[in-house]
């Protein structure tokens, strides 16, 4: 118990030192290092206690290739990526590993698809609450994103709504 909690703690205190506040304030604002930006970040109020997901776009204005690593949050002891796929007409959500993000392109993290996954929350977060997530980009590094928690009827808003 000792040691998750120290753990919990270092990766609150890693989370806290690379946060960078997103311009505009965290709804529709951006977060980014360079010419690399985050934006349209949002999570859905999670339905349980365990898990939440995340949605956001990543646009690489480089003209090199970035490749997204990984994620933490101080309010979940695991983030990961997740694709969810459609086999056999069931549809099943699989751990994603690294996902690339071509030069002059962008990487969308959105509901049905390629997303970020919060496990085994520590608080469960409600409707306007902001999550904080550190992105870890290879060639970036961490960029501090904060995601603004919505209702879960706002998803689909959020999904046919023209991006930045």
């Amino acid at each position: 118990m000792a040691r998750l909690l120290i753990a919990l703690l270092a990766v609150g205190l890693i989370a806290a030192a690379c946060h960078r506040a997103p311009a505009g304030g965290g709804a529709g604002g951006q977060a980014g290092q360079g010419s690399l930006t985050v934006t349209d970040a949002y999570a859905p109020e999670p339905v349980g206690d365990e898990t939440a997901a995340v949605y956001l776009t990543v646009r690489n204005g480089t003209a090199a290739p970035d490749t997204l690593t990984g994620a933490a949050s101080p309010i979940a002891t695991t983030a990961g990526l997740h694709q969810q796929m459609t086999m056999g007409g069931m549809s099943h959500m699989m751990r994603a590993g690294s996902i690339a993000v071509p030069p002059g392109g962008e990487l969308r993290l959105e509901p049905g698809g390629t997303h970020l996954m919060l496990d085994g929350l520590i608080r469960r977060p409600r409707i306007g609450d902001t999550i904080d997530v550190t992105l870890t980009f290879s060639r970036a590094g961490p960029i501090g994103v904060r995601v603004p928690v919505i209702a879960y009827a706002e998803v689909s808003d959020r999904a046919t709504r023209p991006r930045r």
